[in-house]
């Protein structure tokens, strides 16, 4: 089944997204992390869609979603990802989100417990304050276009330490998602690491999903929420930071399984 693309209106500026699957179904929502698009999600939408609708979001700032004006709280992210899931009028629904996205998904899940049916999340921000500190000091934004060009060897250089490399079309892609969003991913790495996703996660009511690479910049969140929440399941994946990408049959799989029993447990 063909993935497709559409705008949905919001206060702010239009919020661009993938979908597919059958329209009858409640959806998955996919939430991508920083630098990358809704484009990261479409492999795995594709093994997915013949069962499950399925909505992956440019975040504002990201893919072709409107420029936010400066933000400095993931939460002003949120909002307008909340108010297109109200313009597609989906009451209850999924949420998968990865790494800055998984973020946004545990608040969702907190804003609107009515609503969420589950929240899964590949790279939890569940981290120490010292861990946080070690990101801040790596990860604390992103090159500004200069006439020397100097921006495209420095991004690139920044996707291909965190693991693109190993794809090129991949490659490819997630550089020119990270050129377009260069001022959006330098206002959410000077903010990220300060959301308080720790307090989100104590407060999710709902079934969860933990996923990660072994080799995921944030593998260490995922092993922190695993143990913390033992009631949830938690699945290995391949991939380093681009799992949905590189790995979409265990990304689907891992989403299915866990989805197949969640229904199973409500019925």
């Amino acid at each position: 089944m063909t993935i497709k693309k559409a705008y949905v209106d919001t206060l702010s500026g239009q919020i661009h997204f993938r979908y597919g699957g059958p329209t009858e179904a409640i959806p998955i929502i996919f939430l991508h992390q920083n630098t990358s698009s809704s484009k990261m999600f479409e492999r795995t939408m594709e093994k997915l869609c013949n069962i499950h609708r399925v909505i992956a979001f440019d975040l504002p700032g990201f893919g072709e979603s409107y420029e936010p004006p400066d933000f400095d709280s993931i939460s002003e992210l949120t909002l307008p990802i909340i108010e297109a899931i109200n313009g597609l009028e989906i009451d209850e629904f999924h949420l998968c989100g990865q790494h800055t996205g998984a973020g946004i998904a545990a608040e969702i899940g907190v804003l609107l417990p009515e609503r969420v049916r589950s929240v899964m999340m590949i790279g939890p921000l569940l981290l120490t304050n010292e861990e946080k500190q070690w990101y801040r000091d790596n990860f604390k934004g992103s090159a500004e276009p200069d006439k020397d060009a100097q921006y495209l060897k420095a991004t690139w250089e920044y996707l291909e330490t965190n693991g693109a490399g190993v794809n090129l079309e991949m490659f490819h892609e997630e550089f020119w998602q990270a050129l377009r969003s260069w001022r959006a991913r330098g206002m959410v790495y000077g903010c990220v690491w300060d959301y308080p996703f720790e307090n989100f996660f104590e407060l999710l009511k709902c079934p969860m999903l933990f996923m990660s690479a072994p080799d995921d910049v944030l593998y260490q969140g995922y092993l922190r929420a695993k143990e913390a929440r033992p009631a949830a399941c938690a699945v290995e994946l391949k991939g380093s930071n681009f799992e949905p990408y590189l790995d979409p049959n265990g990304t689907s799989d891992a989403i299915s399984n866990f989805l197949n029993k969640t229904i199973q447990q409500i019925k």
